[in-house]
Parts: C-alpha cells; structure tokens; sequence
C-alpha cells in the first residue's frame, strides 16, 4: 500500500515539475541613437532601447528550438513580434546615456512567458482548429530503463621498485689509438604487474525497466498533448495483442535499449487493424548517479529518443525521429536528481514529438 502512495506521489510530482510555467531568463544589452532625449521622446528613446534588448532575448530563445518547433515559431514570429510584452517580462536592469554620441544603452533582464509562448506556436497547427472527427487517432507508449547493476572492470597494475644494490661494471674506451679501461657501477631496479586484465575494457552496466518512470512520463506527456489540442488513446485500449506485446517491449527495451525492428513492426500492424492513423513512443534510459564538481550536488543523466508512425497508408512509414538526447537532473540526493531527470525528460521529449506533428500537419 505504501509503495503504491509512493509511486503516486512521484507521479505527481513529474506531473506538476513538468508542467511548470517558470519562464527561461535571459539578460541583454541595446544601444540606440536618438536626436532628442527630453519630454515624451525620452521615453520612447528608453522604450525602444528595452524592446530591441528583449528581441536579442527572444532570438536567443527560439535558436534553442529544434528544426520542427523553430518553423512553427517562423508562422507567429509576427504575431510574437508585434505583441512582445505579452509573450516576455522585461525589466529594464540600468539604463545610461551618451550624450556625446547621443545614444541611449538598455541592460534589460527578458524572462519568457512559457504557458503565452507556447500557446502561440501551438496555435500555428492545423490541429488547433480541427474538431473531434476530424482528428487521427493517435497512439503514444513510452518506455524506461535504469541502471541495475555496474561491473568495474580493472586493468593490470605496474609496479617498479628501485633497489639500492649496484653492480660492478666496466667497458674499454679506445682514443687516438690508446685503450683506456672505464669502470662504475648501476643502480638496479624491478617492475610486476597485478591482478585485473591487460586489455582496456569498458565498464559493464546491466539495465532493467523501470516501470515507475514510464508511468510517470506517460502519464506527464498526456498533459502536454491534451494542452497542445491532441487526444491520445491508451496502448491498453487496443485489445490485449497489442497490450502484450508492449509489455513485451518493455522488458525487451530494459535489457537492449531499443525496441526491436521486428517488434515495432507488429505493433505497428496491429494498430493499423485498430485504424489508428500516428503512432508516436518515446524512450529514457536513465544513467549513473554521477556528481557535480562545483556545486557537490548528485547528477542523474538521462538520454532520451523517440520516433513517429504514419499508419495511414498500406504499410506504417517512418516520418520522423528523435536523435538520442541528454537531459540532466540535479538533486541533493540521487532520488532527487532522478525525480528531476525524469521531468525534465517528459518536458524535453513532449515539446520535439509535439513541434514534429504540428510542423507535418498531423490532427
């Protein structure tokens, strides 16, 4: 009873940490030149100073954005522009006048509204508009693994030891025709070798699924979809084949780390029997517990992958995949960083698998 409050617990808080509308902050500088700085034109010179410097702030913003996210951004780049105080928080921090060269420079701190930001990229999908009938079917799995257990592997040790015995030793020298015997000693030293193997090897980790993480992201990335307009329907709704064989998957992802070719292909044609028309998973396998040099804290890395399925046509295609991520989370304890990585890896994975089916059209 306790595990299962202890799981729920958890789950809600990846729920809530993901979910967050904390806004990225960034601090940029403007310069801009002015021909009269008194009355009503002074203000307008600061107010242009503080917008240029929040637009540095939104272009550095949006260059973080994947290809799929950067295009839908372009759609409402506009719309953003024109109402920039609406999508960022801007302050001016200290602001300082030449009036030699009669410029005006702006230190603004910029911090992006994340929930506003959002909405109006998403906004630029076709799936916004579209009713219930009109949407694709859309089904979403996640799969999770930890480390288990970690093999060190040694190499050999060398040793040397010097001794402070000499030996007796001698040689003939010859110069201009006359031979010379030159005699000393040498320092005598020894060297071994011991234990581990004398071929470098790689560490071995041994990984198993780990069944609270998928839970946790799934059930955060449901969020996310229903906020962006999107209705996934559950693997478990799809009869118990398909239930099965995800399962399946699941032990199959925790010992190789991906799901077999042969595997998804079944998925596949099972779902396509159910006329489901994307099937979109995602994947996080969770690192060593690691730690962080200048802060002391403990650091999970988590890297993360994923792909998407058109089931639409006669055979499922391929249309779009996810290169394997890394996303951190940081703690005070390894709980706690892992807590962290794996909200940030439902954020992190949400956002690329939302921007690719907005940028494709998909509703």
């Amino acid at each position: 009873m306790l595990n299962n409050v202890k799981r729920l617990l958890f789950i809600a808080f990846v729920i809530l940490f993901s979910l967050n509308v904390y806004g990225e902050t960034f601090k940029n500088n403007s310069t801009v030149n002015y021909k009269k700085f008194s009355g009503s034109k002074k203000q307008e010179v600061i107010d242009k100073a503080v917008k240029e410097a929040c637009l540095k702030s939104v272009r550095t913003y949006v260059n973080s954005f994947d290809d799929a996210r950067y295009e839908n951004y372009l759609k409402v780049k506009d719309k953003i522009t024109n109402n920039l105080f609406e999508y960022v928080n801007c302050t001016l921090i200290e602001g300082s006048r030449d009036k030699k060269a009669k410029t005006y420079t702006a230190a603004v701190k910029a911090e992006i509204l994340l929930r506003a930001f959002n909405a109006a990229i998403n906004q630029s999908s076709a799936i916004k508009d579209a009713d219930s009938a009109e949407k694709s079917e859309v089904v979403f799995v996640f799969f999770a693994r930890e480390v288990d257990e970690a093999k060190l592997l040694k190499t050999k040790e060398y040793n040397r030891a010097d001794t402070s015995s000499s030996e007796s030793v001698s040689e003939i020298a010859a110069t201009d025709g006359q031979e010379t015997i030159v005699s000393g000693s040498a320092e005598t030293s020894t060297t071994s070798t011991t234990g581990g193997s004398s071929v470098i090897k790689s560490d071995e980790l041994v990984y198993s699924p780990a069944y609270y993480a998928t839970d946790a992201v799934t059930y955060a990335m449901n969020e996310f979809f229903t906020k962006a307009n999107y209705d996934l329907s559950d693997i478990y709704a799809m009869g118990d084949d398909a239930a099965d064989l995800y399962e399946a998957m699941l032990e199959e992802f925790g010992a190789k780390g991906t799901p077999s070719r042969r595997s998804l292909s079944k998925l596949n044609r099972i779902l396509q029997d159910e006329n489901v028309g994307f099937f979109v998973y995602g994947t996080l396998t969770l690192g060593q517990k690691e730690r962080d040099k200048s802060t002391g804290n403990v650091v999970t890395a988590a890297s993360i992958s994923g792909a998407v399925y058109d089931l639409t046509g006669k055979r499922a295609k391929i249309i779009s995949s996810i290169s394997p991520q890394v996303v951190k989370g940081f703690g005070s304890t390894q709980e706690i960083s892992k807590e962290m990585a794996i909200a940030n890896t439902a954020k992190q994975s949400a956002d690329i698998l939302i921007n690719i089916l907005n940028n494709r059209g998909i509703q």
